[in-house]
């Protein structure tokens, strides 16, 4: 992958998950975790990167990747918790591509997939230390909640985070 960076005018797509990129959803986001938190990834990472469509599609979520000229330059996932709560999880944008909107792109991604199956709450879990991802996060209407019980909460979770949804709305307002 090309560590330059990427022009501003970029055209990132955003994609629904192929066999073809599944070993691209643990190229992305093992290296981006144990960068940022030096440690590897938990038994629920492994399965969850390693076999995307048994632990995320097959059980009613989805996966979208950002792509540019067809390159995966970012990932995220959508898992149901019950019938009208979701997570996303496991977002991550290569070096390269950020600044650039693109967890913007994926998060509003994960909000209509929610929204098109009758989601009433899309929920997150996060660190303290990705403070840019916070912001980003509380700009587009995240706030603290308690975590639902069927959500299962990962060792290094310090911020819990959700945002009311319209099941019925067409997209973002």
């Amino acid at each position: 992958m090309d560590s330059s960076k990427l022009e501003p005018t970029a055209q990132i797509g955003i994609a629904p998950f192929t066999p073809s990129l599944r070993a691209n959803f643990a190229e992305l986001w093992v290296p981006w975790l144990k960068s940022v938190t030096g440690g590897d990834p938990e038994p629920e990472d492994a399965a969850a990167v390693g076999d995307p469509e048994s632990f995320y599609i097959a059980k009613g979520g989805a996966v979208f990747f950002a792509l540019n000229n067809g390159e995966p330059v970012g990932v995220v996932a959508v898992k149901k918790l019950s019938g009208e709560v979701y997570e996303f999880c496991k977002l991550v944008v290569s070096d390269h591509a950020r600044g650039l909107g693109v967890g913007r792109k994926l998060v509003e991604a994960c909000i209509v997939f929610a929204q098109t199956h009758g989601a009433r709450l899309l929920m997150l879990q996060s660190f303290r230390r990705l403070e840019v991802a916070l912001g980003m996060y509380e700009r587009m209407g995240f706030e603290p909640m308690t975590a639902p019980p069927n959500m299962l909460l990962l060792s290094r979770t310090e911020v819990v985070m959700g945002m009311r949804l319209d099941p019925f709305a067409n997209g973002l307002a």
